[in-house]
């Protein structure tokens, strides 16, 4: 636990909090073992990076094994909340048909704009939005680039909004996409946003949505208030 010196010399501890995500499931050894993850606190679990023990996943497509469908069962008994980004497409709407369960996409981005199966069709996007679930916009530059564009120029903030934008167009509202930045998965300074340097630099997103017109509810909505929203619904009590 951090702690931090207090005007008075004295230390005051400092709680941190997070939301546990397993990504790629194999390290659950068998759907029998949930519960111990649960009591552990993870709340959050992708299935797939690649393929896994338990689904399909980017670049390796195929469906739910066996024991992932057992798996996904017992996630939903307890009331952890499924992460699509990863899985390969058979394994998401297998997926969505024997889970009723919440479902995110927690750093994907639109396969309209980026035509590989590491992003989202307009059908998946819609089937999220349906669930009430939330996607958040990954600032990985190869995610945000049409491909005539990739490696030709940096991507920009105005990258990052054109996938918002096509989200919001398919919900007919701002309540359904948020920040996935996936800045803590090995990404370069060059490999996001040229107008972003640091974490301290996303209120900048702020400023690229209020030149597109959004407003300010709808801003507050997607930098943080729909992740918000979601949790506080969703995560096990």
């Amino acid at each position: 636990m951090p702690v931090r010196s207090t005007p008075h010399g004295q230390d005051a501890r400092v709680t941190l909090k997070a939301i546990l995500l397993l990504e790629g499931a194999d390290a659950i050894p068998s759907p029998a073992d949930v519960a111990e993850w649960f009591d552990e606190g993870l709340r959050v679990v992708g299935l797939a990076w690649k393929a896994t023990r338990y689904a399909g996943g980017t670049g390796q497509p195929g469906p739910l094994t066996t024991d992932g469908v057992r798996l996904v069962r017992e996630l939903d008994r307890f009331g952890i909340i499924h992460d699509a980004s990863h899985l390969a497409e058979e394994s998401f709407w297998q997926l969505l048909d024997i889970s009723s369960g919440p479902v995110i996409a927690t750093h994907s981005n639109c396969r309209l704009i980026v035509p590989t199966d590491r992003q989202l069709s307009d059908d998946m996007i819609r089937a999220i939005i349906q669930r009430g679930g939330v996607i958040g916009i990954n600032f990985f530059d190869k995610f945000l680039l049409r491909p005539e564009d990739y490696g030709r120029r940096r991507a920009t903030l105005n990258d990052v909004v054109a996938h918002v934008r096509h989200i919001c167009d398919l919900a007919g509202n701002a309540k359904h996409v948020g920040l996935g930045t996936d800045m803590d998965g090995g990404l370069g300074r060059e490999q996001v946003p040229v107008e972003i340097e640091t974490s301290a630099d996303l209120p900048r997103v702020a400023d690229a949505l209020t030149s597109a017109k959004y407003s300010d509810d709808d801003i507050a909505a997607i930098m943080g208030l729909n992740w918000a929203r979601f949790f506080q619904e969703h995560l096990p009590r």
